[in-house]
């Protein structure tokens, strides 16, 4: 596997555990829960674009690095 393929694999892993929040907390009524899982989701979405950003890099360069 290398870097780009790794990469991918961990952008669909965040975009899984971003969606997860997102529908968890329509159903939290506690509200310091639910602030947390917003949290959670913010950070997650951090990371999907600086992972979408990274993939971009290496397909513009036209390098694929290896593992």
């Amino acid at each position: 596997m290398n870097t780009l393929d790794y990469l991918q694999d961990l952008l669909q892993a965040e975009m899984m555990m971003e969606t997860m929040y997102n529908k968890n907390m329509m159903d939290i009524i506690n509200p310091e829960v639910r602030q947390l899982f917003t949290q959670m989701r913010d950070a997650k979405m951090g990371h999907v674009t600086q992972l979408q950003g990274e993939i971009q890099k290496i397909m513009q360069s036209g390098v694929m690095p290896k593992s």
